[in-house]
C-alpha cells in the first residue's frame, strides 16, 4: 500500500499539470509532509525471532526443570529476566526504539513467566489471579519505563487473564476497566496502533468484567454498555484525525453494536422486543452509513455484520425455517447486487 507522501506526490503533480499549482512548489509541499518510518519484512521477521527466542528460553528452562536444582533454576530465571532488561537498555542507549520496544516486551513475558516458575521453586501456593495481575503490573511499569507499547500490550493482556482467573463475586474489585483508559492515553501519547487496539478491546471485555462482578447481565446493562461505547465512538470521532482515534472508533463500534444486540436476548416480549429488532437495525444501518462516510472499513463492516445478526434475529423470532430463510436472504442478496451495478453503471456515465 502506498505511503501518504507517495500519494500525495501524485495528486501534486496532477494539480500541476491542471495548473491548480505552481511547478515550483512541489518539492515545499512534499518537504511539509514526513513519511513515517515503515517496518520493511526484516524487521518484522527480526521482531518475531526476538518472541520465539525469549518464548524458546522459557521453555527450556520449564522442559528441564526437574534436572535443575532449585537454585540454579531461581538464578537461570532472574538471570535472564536480567539479561532481556539488560539487552533492552542496551538498545535505548543506541536509539534502536524497535529493538528496546521488543525486548522489552520480552522481559514482560520473561517476568509473567518467573512468577509462576519462582512459585514452584520454593512451594509457594499463590493466588493465579493475583500472580497475573501482579505480572500485569510489573509488565505496565516496564512500558512507562521504557514507553514500550510492546509492553503495554503484554499488559493489558496479563490483567485481561487475570480478570477471568478467578471466580466473579461481589467483593471482587476488576483492574481492566481503569487500565484500558491508561492504555489508550498511552497509546494516543505515543501513537502506538497496537496499543490503540489492545487498549480498546480491553475496555470492551472489563466491561464485561464489570458487569459480572453484580451478576448484571440483564438487558439494562447491556443497553448501558452498549451506550457508554456509543459515546466514547462519537469522541473518538471527534479526534479522527489522530490514526490511534480511528482504531478506537471501529472496536467501540462493534463493542456497541454486540451489547445492543445481547441486550435483545434477555427474555424480551412483546413491544419492547420489537422495538429493539426495530432499532437493531436503525443502528446497524447507521453504522454502515458512517463506515462509508468516514472511510471506515471496519466500521462500514461492524454495520454489516450486525444487519445480518438483526435480520437472522428477526427470521427466529418468527419462526422460519432454514429455507424460507435462504430463500430470503438470496432475493436480497440479488437485489443489492442489482442495486449495485445500477448504481455503478450510472456513476461511470
Amino acid at each position: 500500500m502506498a505511503s501518504y507522501k507517495a500519494r500525495l506526490a501524485r495528486d501534486v503533480d496532477d494539480w500541476i499539470a491542471a495548473g491548480l499549482v505552481p511547478a515550483e512548489n512541489r518539492q515545499a509541499i512534499l518537504d511539509r509532509v514526513s513519511d513515517g518510518r515503515r517496518i520493511d519484512a526484516s524487521a518484522a521477521l527480526a521482531v518475531i525471532g526476538a518472541l520465539l527466542l525469549g518464548a524458546a528460553a522459557i521453555a527450556f528452562v520449564a522442559a528441564n526443570w526437574g534436572a535443575i536444582p532449585r537454585f540454579p533454576r531461581f538464578g537461570l530465571i532472574l538471570g535472564l529476566f536480567l539479561a532481556v532488561a539488560g539487552g533492552a537498555a542496551w538498545a535505548a542507549k543506541a536509539r534502536r526504539p524497535l529493538l528496546t520496544n521488543t525486548l522489552l516486551g520480552v522481559a514482560a513475558l520473561v517476568y509473567a513467566a518467573a512468577i509462576g516458575l519462582t512459585g514452584q521453586i520454593f512451594d509457594i501456593a499463590g493466588d493465579p489471579q493475583r500472580a497475573l495481575r501482579s505480572a500485569g503490573l510489573a509488565a505496565g511499569l516496564l512500558a512507562l519505563a521504557g514507553r514500550s507499547s510492546a509492553a503495554g500490550v503484554v499488559a493489558l493482556a496479563l490483567l485481561g487473564f487475570g480478570e477471568f482467573a478467578g471466580e466473579f463475586d461481589g467483593g471482587t474489585s476488576r483492574w481492566l476497566i481503569f487500565a484500558a483508559p491508561v492504555g489508550m492515553a498511552l497509546a494516543w501519547l505515543w501513537t502506538s496502533k497496537p496499543l490503540a487496539h489492545a487498549s480498546s478491546l480491553a475496555l470492551i471485555v472489563g466491561l464485561f468484567a464489570v458487569m459480572a462482578i453484580y451478576e448484571r447481565w440483564g438487558a439494562t446493562s447491556l443497553l448501558a454498555g452498549a451506550a457508554v461505547l456509543a459515546g466514547l465512538a462519537a469522541l473518538a470521532r471527534q479526534l479522527s484525525e489522530r490514526a490511534t482515534a480511528q482504531i478506537h472508533l471501529a472496536w467501540f463500534v462493534w463493542g456497541a453494536l454486540l451489547f445492543y444486540g445481547l441486550a435483545g436476548f434477555d427474555e424480551m416480549q412483546g413491544g419492547y422486543l420489537i422495538a429493539h429488532r426495530a432499532g437493531w437495525l436503525v443502528i446497524s444501518a447507521g453504522a454502515v452509513a458512517l463506515g462509508m462516510h468516514e472511510r471506515q472499513g471496519m466500521v462500514t463492516a461492524a454495520g454489516v455484520v450486525s444487519m445480518i445478526a438483526a435480520v437472522c434475529a428477526i427470521l427466529f423470532d418468527l419462526g422460519l425455517g432454514l429455507m424460507t430463510a435462504a430463500g430470503l436472504f438470496a432475493v436480497c442478496a440479488l437485489i443489492a447486487l442489482v442495486a449495485g451495478g445500477l448504481t455503478r453503471r450510472r456513476a461511470k456515465a
